[in-house]
């Protein structure tokens, strides 16, 4: 396999990414492997990226490959059917009500009345009958608003979640899921011209944004409720090796309950509003995470890394040489590489450095 340098107006679709691509914060913007389609190219060139580089491949495998990545794929399949179709909907009427209640917090200086925002949370739960994990099904919804009121809502959903995998006490739950929907309500306070902009951040933007966890902090800061949820808003940018911000707090002097919210609101950023929104594969999330395992509480970001590769094992995969595979365990040093079967040959792709999962069949 050779690499290539180009210019992205070079670009087209079908081509493949040699190299992980940022903005100007650093944050992951398209990973390595991605096929590109036009787009992912349009947005790249919204982020004034200039060049990329590509793989070349010369075997007779990728007429092959391009065929099948441009069929529809495990998220597609979920999206088509009825339960999904009425699950898209609670969502939706759930948010709205989310936004308005959010919003009156803010301007009208209404009291939190948590236990009717958790009623709308409880909805979109109790509406998930599609037999998917909710991280499948909040993937399926990636071709929608992903502003803050369905970011917030995604990430109490994930809290909920991973609350459970901790065997979480009925109240601990409600506080954690209250987390997770309140961390950005200081992003209201934000001007939406600067939380919409598609395209890269100044600097100046970006310290405009940071703020947005003071604020909310004073918003809440004097409401009845649990102080966790108060600390979550404040510090869930807080990173467990001292980098974050407001405070650069490190270690166990970050809340436990921020510690959660951050693994669950950096998995919904880098899944969502991003050039590759549709067809994600998860195991790209999974190793970009597990590369980052100094950052973030170990405890709960190996837990919920763990177990969320565990959902896809049985599931059929494409790899990036074309070959269709079944993923038949899932490799604890190394999650998001798996052991896959494509034929008759067992494959462990952690000592395959060369081949990876480009996406879920």
């Amino acid at each position: 396999m050779a690499v290539k340098r180009i210019l992205l107006s070079e670009a087209e679709p079908g081509m493949e990414l040699a190299n992980d691509i940022y903005d100007g914060t650093g944050r992951l913007i398209v990973p390595y492997g991605t096929i590109l389609n036009k787009m992912i190219i349009e947005r790249m060139e919204e982020y004034k990226i200039i060049i990329i580089r590509i793989n070349i491949k010369e075997d007779e495998n990728r007429q092959k490959y391009n065929d099948i990545y441009q069929q529809p794929g495990y998220f597609e399949k979920i999206k088509e059917t009825e339960d999904f179709k009425n699950f898209s909907k609670t969502f939706h009427t759930s948010v709205d009500e989310f936004k308005s209640m959010l919003n009156d917090i803010v301007v009208k200086n209404t009291e939190v009345d948590l236990g009717r925002m958790l009623e709308d949370v409880n909805n979109i739960i109790e509406s998930n009958k599609t037999g998917n994990s909710m991280l499948d099904v909040l993937n399926c919804m990636r071709g929608y608003d992903d502003l803050t009121y369905v970011h917030s809502m995604n990430v109490a959903l994930i809290c909920n979640m991973i609350a459970g995998w901790l065997d979480y006490s009925e109240k601990d739950t409600y506080i954690l899921t209250a987390a997770g929907l309140l961390h950005d309500i200081g992003k209201v306070k934000i001007p939406k011209e600067i939380i919409s902009k598609p395209g890269k951040l100044t600097d100046p933007e970006y310290e405009i944004i940071k703020n947005h966890t003071v604020y909310g902090y004073e918003i809440l800061k004097d409401c009845p409720i649990d102080q966790r949820i108060k600390n979550a808003a404040l510090m869930h940018h807080e990173r467990y090796d001292g980098r974050g911000y407001p405070g650069r707090l490190r270690g166990n002097l970050i809340d436990e309950m921020a510690r959660i919210v951050a693994v669950a609101d950096v998995y919904d950023a880098m899944t969502a509003d991003r050039v590759y929104r549709e067809g994600i594969c998860p195991f790209d999330v999974i190793g970009y995470f597990q590369n980052e395992i100094s950052v973030y509480d170990p405890r709960y970001l190996l837990l919920f890394l763990e177990k969320t590769a565990e959902t896809y094992v049985s599931n059929k995969v494409l790899l990036n040489n074309g070959t269709e595979a079944k993923i038949l365990m899932i490799n604890k040093a190394a999650l998001g590489r798996p052991v896959v079967m494509t034929g008759e040959e067992i494959i462990d792709l952690s000592k395959k450095k060369e081949l990876k999962i480009s996406k879920l069949l």
